[in-house]
C-alpha cells in the first residue's frame, strides 16, 4: 500500500540523497545524529522523508558527508522548505537542476522497494553496463560532477527490489549510436533479464508516446515518487503526477511479455553485431517493428 508523503517529494529525495551520502562515507547513524544533536529516530525520520528538515541541520550534514561546494550547500533551503509560485504546484512538485542532481536519483534508486523505468532516449542509468557508455548523448545526459553516491547495480541477488525497465522500442533501432557499444548492451540487458529484473519492450506499433527522456516510479518507505529525466530531474507525487503515471501505465500495458521482449532484444543484438561489421546492411531491421 502507497501513500502520499506529508511534506511532499522534497522531503523524500534529500532523506534518500543524505542516506546515500551517509553510507557512502561509512558514518553511522549515532554519529550523524551526534552531529546535528539530534537522536537516531530523528536521524531516521529525515533520511526516509517523514520529517521536515531545517536548512542548519541539512548543511551540517552535508559537510560531515563530503558536500564542500557551496552551491549545493546553498540550494539546501530549496529542499527544506520548497514552495512552488504556482499554488497547485506547492507540495506536488519540485524540480533539481543543481549541482549533484544525478546523484540525487541515483539515491532514490538505491533506496526504493520498486523501481520501473521508462526509457525512449538514452540507456536507463540503472541497466547501462559498465565500462561500456552506449553513446555520446548518453554520456551528455549523465555528465555531472564527481559522484558523491556510487552507481546503483543490478544484483541477481538484489531481490529485494522489484525492478521492471521498459524500453521504447525505437531504442532498439538507434543507428546513430556505437553498433558495438550497443551490442554488447543488448547482451547485457539479455542476461540480466534471467537473474530478476524485468525488462521489457514497448513496440513502436503500439503507438504510445513514450516519455521525452526516462520516466522513473519509485516506491520509497511505502509512498510513491515519480522522477523525469531530461538534463536534470523533475519530482513529482499526488495528483501532480497523473499526468506520468498514464504514460507509465501505457507503457507497461502495451509492454510485450519478457520472453518476447527478450527474443527482441537478442534480434537487436545481431542486427547491432551486423552493423558494426557492415554499415550499410540492417537485414534485421524489419523483424524490431513488430
Amino acid at each position: 500500500m502507497t501513500t502520499t508523503p506529508e511534506h511532499g517529494p522534497a522531503a523524500l529525495v534529500l532523506g534518500a540523497y543524505l542516506r546515500s551520502l551517509r553510507l557512502a562515507k561509512g558514518i553511522t547513524a549515532a554519529e550523524a545524529a551526534q552531529a546535528i544533536r539530534s537522536s537516531e529516530s530523528t536521524l531516521s525520520r529525515m533520511e526516509t522523508g517523514q520529517a521536515g528538515d531545517r536548512w542548519q541541520e541539512v548543511s551540517t550534514l552535508a559537510r560531515l558527508y563530503g558536500v564542500t561546494d557551496w552551491p549545493s550547500i546553498a540550494d539546501a533551503p530549496r529542499w527544506t522548505s520548497w514552495r512552488s509560485k504556482a499554488p497547485e504546484h506547492a507540495t506536488g512538485t519540485v524540480r533539481d537542476d543543481a549541482p549533484g542532481w544525478v546523484d540525487r536519483l541515483r539515491a532514490c534508486e538505491h533506496h526504493a522497494s520498486a523501481i520501473c523505468v521508462y526509457a525512449t532516449v538514452t540507456m536507463p542509468r540503472i541497466v547501462q553496463t559498465i565500462g561500456c557508455p552506449v553513446d555520446r548523448l548518453t554520456l551528455l545526459t549523465t555528465a555531472t560532477q564527481p559522484p558523491l553516491i556510487p552507481p546503483h547495480t543490478v544484483l541477481p541477488d538484489q531481490r529485494w527490489q522489484n525492478i521492471t525497465v521498459l524500453l521504447d522500442g525505437a531504442m532498439l533501432l538507434r543507428t546513430f549510436a556505437a553498433p558495438a557499444a550497443m551490442a554488447a548492451q543488448m547482451a547485457y540487458l539479455q542476461r540480466l533479464a534471467t537473474s530478476g529484473p524485468r525488462i521489457l519492450v514497448v513496440p513502436l506499433r503500439a503507438g504510445v508516446l513514450p516519455p521525452p527522456g526516462t520516466l522513473h516510479h519509485f516506491q520509497l518507505h511505502g509512498q510513491e515518487l515519480f522522477a523525469e529525466e531530461t538534463g536534470s530531474a523533475l519530482y513529482t507525487t499526488a495528483a501532480d503526477s497523473q499526468t506520468v503515471r498514464r504514460c507509465m501505465n501505457a507503457g507497461l500495458a502495451n509492454a510485450k511479455d519478457a520472453e518476447t521482449s527478450a527474443g527482441l532484444l537478442g534480434i537487436a543484438r545481431r542486427r547491432f553485431e551486423l552493423l558494426a561489421r557492415d554499415p550499410e546492411s540492417d537485414a534485421l531491421l524489419e523483424e524490431l517493428t513488430p
